[in-house]
């Protein structure tokens, strides 16, 4: 009898005090021209949705970066296809922007990215929602959403006034130089990140319109993630998932390898992505950012009186964003 009682007691206690509902995770819409780096963060954050860290909601591709026209969208399916991202949303958007990628370079990691996605068929064909009309469904559906872009930000600008919680974007130079190189015009200074010189009218709307927080992984922290053979040798070593075996194609292909003993190569979008998920590996500060949108200086972040108030990255750990970086990638 007592034995009932307590049992009794102990019922009502659970129904007067239900169970504590776990958090959800942060829906994410990834917002990528398909780089080489921007194909290995789609790899990372394939592992960070299958952990239960984030929600990967959506996938947007530009057709005015790295990626060629189709081809990148193409490549966007076929590495879901082959991370277990069957549920993720994906689409394209077509259009110009006011400088274009080196064509050598897209050229050449439109065949990375095949090499590292084997059989598949691969679909080109434009999605039915424009990239900006999908931003905007998912911003409907979850106003708390954020976005991490890892490209020129001409979708993110395009689909304003609608504004994610936070947009986390890889881009721009503060107090560094630029990364303009292999085959962009001469004209151009070279103060400005490859990302936002390819749409300045866009970064800068993107950066300064946006009524969620903004934070900016600039070159100033992302210098601090160059791509290493010791890192290389590490992953050799030690890739037993088809994220690390992705990662591990696309840096170790043939054509990839000569820019990387050469030093031009960097984990940029990686970091930022994990900037956003796990706070700590970048050093941030607050400044006014503007960005010039045209002249020898088009796409150069500065900070100015006029800009808009955000936190953009001053430094990184690198050892802490190598070591998360290998164990994500391997885990599950």
């Amino acid at each position: 009898m007592l034995r009932a009682l307590f049992a009794l007691v102990l019922a009502l206690a659970a129904a007067a005090w239900p169970a504590t509902a776990h958090p959800r995770p942060p829906v994410v819409i990834f917002d990528t021209d398909m780089d080489f780096d921007d194909a290995t963060t789609l790899a990372y954050l394939a592992q960070e949705d299958r952990a239960g860290r984030i929600d990967l909601r959506a996938i947007t591709v530009t057709g005015n970066g790295a990626g060629l026209p189709g081809r990148a969208i193409r490549h966007a399916r076929c590495l879901a296809e082959r991370l277990g991202l069957r549920d993720v949303r994906i689409a394209d958007a077509v259009g110009e922007a006011p400088n274009s990628f080196p064509a050598e370079l897209r050229q050449l990691f439109d065949r990375v990215l095949t090499a590292a996605t084997p059989g598949c068929a691969g679909d080109e064909t434009p999605s039915r929602l424009s990239a900006p009309e999908l931003i905007r469904a998912v911003l409907r559906e979850e106003p708390s959403a954020q976005i991490i872009a890892t490209g020129p930000l001409s979708n993110v600008a395009a689909a304003l006034p609608v504004s994610a919680a936070r947009l986390t974007t890889m881009g721009g130079a503060v107090k560094v130089g630029g990364n303009l190189c292999c085959g962009t015009p001469p004209e151009f200074d070279g103060t400005q990140e490859c990302n936002y010189w390819l749409d300045p009218p866009a970064a800068r709307r993107a950066l300064t319109r946006g009524r969620g927080d903004v934070r900016m992984v600039s070159l100033d922290a992302a210098n601090e993630v160059l791509i290493t053979e010791e890192f290389l040798d590490r992953l050799r070593a030690d890739h037993h998932t088809p994220a690390a075996d992705t990662v591990l194609e696309i840096v170790t292909h043939p054509e990839v390898a000569p820019l990387i003993a050469e030093r031009l190569l960097y984990w940029w979008d990686p970091l930022a992505a994990m900037s956003a998920i796990h706070p700590g590996h970048v050093g941030f500060t607050r400044g006014r950012i503007d960005v010039i949108v045209d002249g020898p200086s088009a796409g150069r972040t500065v900070l100015s009186p006029r800009g808009r108030l955000l936190s953009y990255g001053t430094s990184a750990d690198t050892a802490a964003f190598e070591n998360r970086f290998l164990e994500t990638l391997n885990a599950g």
